[in-house]
């Protein structure tokens, strides 16, 4: 009992430093989900503008290849 009423204050100091690293180690964890979230998200609405463009690219082809053959028609 000597002991521990000698050294109190570090043991206290021991246990906040404990309790304050579990704390810190589950906020990280917590806000490394949200920032795969936000990453995920990101690159989902990447891909869907990618895909329109892409779309609009293929239309844009076939057009012209209309044009071209229309033209060739005409010949």
């Amino acid at each position: 009992m000597d002991l521990v009423s000698q050294y109190w204050e570090v043991l206290v100091a021991l246990f906040l430093g404990v309790v304050t690293a579990v704390k810190l180690k589950q906020e990280t964890q917590e806000l490394r989900k949200d920032v795969d979230d936000i990453n995920r998200r990101d690159t989902y609405t990447e891909v869907v503008k990618l895909r329109a463009e892409m779309d609009t690219v293929t239309r844009n082809i076939a057009s012209l290849w209309d044009q071209i053959n229309r033209l060739n028609d005409k010949k």
